[in-house]
């Protein structure tokens, strides 16, 4: 009961933190909103963000939540955050990387934890070579997501901006 409790707390602050960010994001002066977007329009310089981004905080959860929230507010559009998405996945590969470090005092367990962190940046690094190329030429996941933005919502409210 009680660790429910908590569990309820704990997401009504995370919503509410989400929720705060955007409302922060919509009271930016228009020069500031304006060189978020000009950095943003580049896909490949939106990737980097995303990666440098979730290096420096060391959580992908903590950095897509903020591209979600300033999607929200109207700052930059779906195509823009697309590619700092999925930086924030390859820079997520940079802690699993960091956490294997721990363990280099004991080599048998490094080796495991080296392997398994390799495993992680290996999926996401393809991940991203694969789908970041579908993107940028076609729109594949800015289209399919706000396809299925509009089953669930049942109305396209601006979901992809220029």
């Amino acid at each position: 009961m009680k660790n429910g409790f908590l569990l309820l707390i704990s997401l009504f602050l995370f919503l509410l933190a989400i929720d705060l960010i955007g409302h922060s994001f919509k009271l930016l002066n228009k020069e500031v909103v304006e060189s978020i977007i000009s950095l943003t329009s580049n896909p490949f310089i939106g990737l980097f963000i995303g990666l440098l981004i979730t290096a420096l905080i060391q959580s992908s959860s903590t950095s897509t939540s903020m591209v979600v929230a300033i999607v929200a507010s109207g700052s930059i559009g779906l195509t823009e955050a697309i590619p700092m998405i999925m930086g924030a996945n390859i820079g997520t590969t940079l802690t699993s990387t960091i956490v294997s470090l721990s363990f280099i005092t004991k080599k048998e367990e490094f080796r495991k934890a080296m392997s398994a962190g390799v495993v992680h940046d290996f999926f996401n690094i393809l991940v991203v070579i694969i789908l970041f190329p579908l993107e940028y030429y076609y729109g594949v996941l800015s289209s399919l997501s706000a396809a299925i933005s509009t089953l669930i919502v049942g109305n396209n409210y601006g979901v992809i901006q220029n």
